[in-house]
């Protein structure tokens, strides 16, 4: 019996070291995949939130309050925007590294509780959910990640907390599992039903302690809690356009989304891997192809080895399995029951977890040695493979922020400071660009999309770069844009308008009428454009 004791002890002891082993390498590929290229520069809504919106602390402190239009979804992911990306904005990357590890840590943890509770392997888990390209959109961007990457931390933290209790019966670990889980649901509506899914495995997979009841009424409690909160703020705009549930024909709005999200693991997906695989790749074999190269295919070798250190020997389970679909389609399942027809890549994100778990799953019905060595070929060529294609999407982001900046700078350096700190003036910029065409990923919805074709990120970056709090109405037109633009453009010294020329070089330009419409004049005489009449006070951009 001592034996039987001191075996399972040893046994249980190289499992945790093969744990902890996996966590660091999980680590160190992270790293690699995200700041080989360089350091994280603030996109889109960064530019907005971090830049502006919060710089002083009185200011952040004002804007969370309930009901409250800007939080009132997602309260917790505010409070971290305020206190800890705003002030952290000059030093950006930082901020993107507290994410970064908040993701790493989040997701061991979820796979480690799972494996207290008979998931056999976690390499496939890890590489989807840490190192997959296509996600990195929820993950990197910064004004996403704060959404997700936390929510994993805490689903982690509480479902940790929720094992600890049923293999010591110590109070501690139910009172944590109440607070982290808590927290985890105030982060990201797709986290949520992914907590519920996983919270309910656990408990059902130590039902035969018969304790139950009490992690199940925490957790009700904890969805009533979100829940008011979310009704205390029902009247506040991000809840009307994107908490509201679906109001037409449901059968069309289950088609469309359906469709939406088939396009984006068939086409996208796909597309994002291989277009920024090909940069990714370019990248680490250029200058110091040596170094570079070596460091990816030495990360991605132990993470494969490591993960294969980390299979357990048992027989395939139809329940683990189960689970995995389950984490898949509680991924995507508020995208068919929200009104909302917007799938943008990161509301897929979570659906990651599932194909991880899947695959990890799959390789059990092979034999033990075969499953190890299987697991460590495989994951350490998608590991390179993903690695590689999340460099490229990394320097993607990098060249969208230092687009973002230099037309912005040169937006500022034609105008004058008295026109840009006047907030009752009115400039106008033709010719933006929700993507830049250099760079070589996706163009859809928000991934990796440029601020000269948005209001509020322009507005943003011009008010960081200019250290002006109130600065000019900045309006940005991109091709088909309109607009309603009378009385404005007609009243004289009110709009300042400028173009975006292809090379991204910004030139002043003027109003030149043109029987119902307007030409866009450059200082030279040549026409960027036209902007056509739809009514008395709209016009359609066209060049």
């Amino acid at each position: 019996m001592k034996f039987d004791v001191l075996k399972d002890k040893i046994t249980k002891a190289d499992a945790r070291l093969n744990e902890t082993i996996l966590l660091c390498v999980t680590a160190a590929i992270v790293l690699v995949q995200r700041f080989l290229a360089g350091a994280y520069k603030p996109v889109m809504d960064d530019w907005f939130l971090y830049g502006d919106l919060y710089t002083k602390l009185s200011e952040r402190i004002a804007k969370f309050a309930v009901p409250n239009e800007k939080f009132a979804i997602r309260p917790f992911a505010g409070i971290i925007d305020i206190f800890v990306n705003a002030p952290l904005f000059k030093h950006i990357w930082i901020a993107e590294l507290i994410a970064a590890s908040a993701m790493i840590l989040g997701a061991f943890l979820i796979i480690r509780a799972l494996r207290r509770n008979g998931v056999s392997g976690a390499g496939f888990f890890l590489c989807a959910v840490c190192l997959c390209p296509a996600g990195l959109e929820a993950t990197y961007w910064l004004a996403a990640a704060t959404r997700v990457t936390y929510a994993l931390l805490f689903i982690g933290a509480a479902l940790s907390a929720l094992t600890y209790w049923y293999e010591t019966d110590k109070l501690r670990g139910l009172i944590l599992f109440g607070v982290f889980g808590m927290i985890c649901v105030g982060f990201y509506e797709p986290a949520i039903v992914i907590y519920i899914i996983l919270t309910l495995f656990t408990v059902w997979n130590n039902r035969n302690g018969k304790k139950v009841l009490a992690p199940l009424l925490i957790l009700a409690a904890q969805i009533c809690a979100i829940g008011i909160y979310y009704a205390a703020n029902a009247g506040a705009g991000e809840i009307q356009s994107r908490g509201g549930f679906v109001e037409t024909n449901y059968a069309e709005h289950f088609t469309v989304v359906f469709d939406y999200i088939k396009t984006i693991f068939s086409e996208y997906i796909p597309s994002i891997t291989k277009r920024s695989g090909y940069v990714g790749l370019l990248t680490i074999t250029g200058g110091h192809a040596v170094i570079k190269t070596g460091i990816v295919a030495a990360v991605s070798l132990m993470f494969g080895l490591a993960a294969a250190l980390c299979v357990k020997k048992r027989k395939f389970s139809p329940m683990i399995l189960l689970l995995g679909v389950a984490l898949f389609a509680g991924g995507l399942v508020l995208n068919f029951i929200l009104g909302s027809e917007r799938i943008p890549l990161r509301l897929v994100y979570f659906s990651f977890l599932g194909i991880g778990l899947i695959a990890d799953e799959l390789l059990t019905l092979l034999p033990y040695r075969a499953n190890r060595i299987l697991t460590a070929v495989l994951l350490s060529v998608l590991a390179f493979g993903f690695t590689t294609a999340g460099i490229g999407e990394a320097i993607s982001y990098k060249h969208t922020s230092e687009y973002d900046a230099y037309i912005t700078e040169q937006l500022v350096e034609l105008d004058t400071p008295e026109r840009i700190s006047d907030p009752d003036r009115n400039t106008y910029l033709f010719g933006g660009q929700h993507y830049y065409v250099d760079n070589a990923s996706i163009n859809y919805l928000d991934h990796i999309r440029g601020v000269s074709g948005n209001y509020a990120d322009i507005t943003g970056c011009m008010r960081h770069i200019t250290g002006v709090p109130f600065t000019n109405n900045i309006m940005t037109f991109t091709y088909g844009d309109t607009q309603a633009l009378k009385p404005y453009i007609d009243v004289e010294g009110l709009c300042t308008f400028y173009n975006v020329e292809y090379d991204k070089t910004v030139s002043r330009v003027s109003l030149a009428a043109d029987g119902d419409n307007y030409n866009i004049v450059r200082e030279d005489g040549t026409v960027a454009g036209m902007l056509k009449k739809i009514d008395d006070v709209s016009y359609m951009y066209l060049n």
